[in-house]
């Protein structure tokens, strides 16, 4: 088989080490004609003498010295990347750019990821919040979350994250002043608190007693942007408003909300980890991607109020 340059170089550096051929081919476990041809190759390209040979001994001319330097050098310094990748390969490292939905990102997912950076010394994360549709790989994104049907997208893998379901929510004292619908119907003799989208409500999505879902387009008292508002609302005893369950889950457990109409509030959308598609998944993502399905899990649940 033909020697490659890079070959050379090693059996060179085995000779350099050995003192001379018949060493260094009981090293590599070659012949010594297969060592001195090697030598030869490389002196040829080089242009230049590396040995000095006599018939006692072996030594190198001040070109080979030079040379051997130089190829020590670069030899750790492969070995020093080569280790380094190894590592990346075994241990979450380097850098992740994240982006995450606004409200579930900045309350549930990303306290969850800051852990990782505690844990993991030689891992970075650049996380945003966003609710756009992306191509992940021109705006340079390493892994994202979404909320609502996932696009069908070429070259993206996902993992499901749970479901963000919605409850309808009054104050304990609303309730206790006003009473709560018992129907579809009967919210529209209440004070509704529903969210902004383009200058209107945005609609309520309800099942019907046949089964049948519709939009309903609540007449708002208040119309505001986000669910923040919508919750300090609901709580100053504003009237009925829609909210992520998760969001008011300790409340309604305080007995501070009451949940109305929870058999037929309908709008519940599922949670995904989107990334691009490789074939290689490093450590830096697995991780990431696991502390998602762990934290989410835990917060979204199974969809009950307990």
């Amino acid at each position: 088989m033909q020697h490659q340059h890079g070959d050379d170089i090693g059996v060179f550096l085995a000779v350099c080490a050995a003192g001379s051929f018949v060493s260094a081919s009981k090293r590599l476990a070659l012949s010594a004609s297969a060592v001195a041809k090697a030598v030869f190759r490389l002196e040829a390209r080089l242009d230049v003498s590396l040995f000095t040979r006599t018939t006692r001994r072996l030594s190198l001319t001040p070109e080979g010295v030079v040379y051997r330097d130089v190829c020590l050098d670069a030899r750790r310094e492969i070995e020093r990347v080569e280790t380094m990748l190894s590592d990346v390969r075994q241990q979450p490292a380097g850098h992740l750019r994240i982006s995450l939905p606004p409200l579930l990102g900045t309350h549930v997912v990303a306290p969850a990821l800051y852990g990782l950076c505690r844990r993991w010394q030689g891992l970075t994360l650049d996380i945003s919040t966003s609710v756009a549709t992306l191509d992940l790989v021109a705006d340079n994104i390493d892994l994202a979350v979404r909320i609502g049907n996932l696009p069908d997208v070429a070259g993206l893998a996902s993992r499901p994250l749970g479901t963000q379901r919605v409850a309808l929510c009054a104050s304990r004292s609303y309730a206790e002043a006003r009473g709560v619908p018992g129907n579809i119907e009967g919210l529209s003799h209440h004070d509704v608190i529903a969210q902004s989208s383009n200058g209107r409500p945005r609609p309520w999505q309800f099942w019907q007693l046949d089964g049948a879902l519709i939009d309903w387009r609540p007449k708002a008292r208040l119309l505001l942007d986000g669910s923040p508002l919508i919750l300090s609302a609901i709580k100053a005893g504003q009237g009925v408003g829609l909210l992520p369950l998760w969001l008011v889950r300790d409340d309604i457990a305080s007995g501070e909300l009451v949940v109305v109409l929870e058999d037929h509030v309908a709008g519940h959308l599922p949670v995904h980890a989107i990334w691009p598609m490789s074939s290689v998944m490093l450590p830096r993502l697995r991780v990431t991607i696991d502390a998602l399905v762990d934290i989410t899990r835990r917060r979204l649940g199974d969809g009950t109020l307990a």
